[in-house]
């Protein structure tokens, strides 16, 4: 399902069982359609439970950190943690990862130094949540999960807003085209944003 999006990497992955692309597991799984599912089964119980209650935090790398390992701590050694080796997907090439604390560090004092939780406009607020958005998948901290920490970050993001995003609105072929067009314009997730809010009854 992913496939012409898949992690590339040009050298055996550190992360990965030798002589094979399977992720080093906690459940020691060396299949890799059977781990994908039962990540996919385990981050799925943890989503519904950030569904009750999102992780609090002040929106800085930190936040975005424990976002991931609760996600991901039952699955991968690695949750929470940045990546160690150059990464990409298809076309598209993530930070290197000396780079990524520093990114990241800008990404997230932009969003405190130019008080974007504090924007009152609709619109402005879609698309601020874009930008934070483009500009965390192009950095990709993570060796895995990087599209489902963003999306609970951008998720409690919009909360501070009053906007509640339900990303069972859109589909995943949708946020990987979103997430290529992204690369060169930080607005593409604008449309899918639109898609996923929700009006709640007051």
């Amino acid at each position: 399902m992913f496939s012409k999006y898949d992690v590339y990497t040009t050298v055996q992955s550190m992360y990965c069982y030798p002589d094979t692309d399977v992720l080093i597991n906690k459940l020691d799984i060396r299949d890799k359609a059977e781990l994908k599912q039962a990540e996919e089964e385990f981050t799925a119980v943890k989503q519904m439970a950030l569904l009750q209650e999102p992780i609090k935090g002040r929106f800085t790398k930190t936040h975005l950190f424990r976002i991931h390992r609760f996600l991901f701590e039952d699955v991968y050694p690695f949750a929470g943690h940045i990546r160690k080796e150059q990464i990409s997907k298809g076309d598209t090439m993530f930070y290197p990862p000396d780079l990524i604390d520093r990114e990241l560090e800008r990404v997230f004092k932009t969003i405190h130094s130019k008080k974007l939780l504090a924007e009152q406009d609709e619109e402005k607020r879609i698309q601020n949540l874009s930008q934070t958005m483009a500009e965390l998948n192009i950095i990709h901290p993570f060796r895995e999960g990087n599209g489902r920490s963003t999306r609970e970050l951008i998720r409690c993001m919009a909360l501070e807003y009053g906007l509640h995003i339900n990303w069972g609105n859109t589909d995943r072929e949708t946020l990987i085209n979103a997430a290529i067009a992204a690369v060169d314009d930080d607005m593409a997730f604008c449309d899918v944003l639109r898609q996923c809010i929700e009006k709640k009854d007051t």
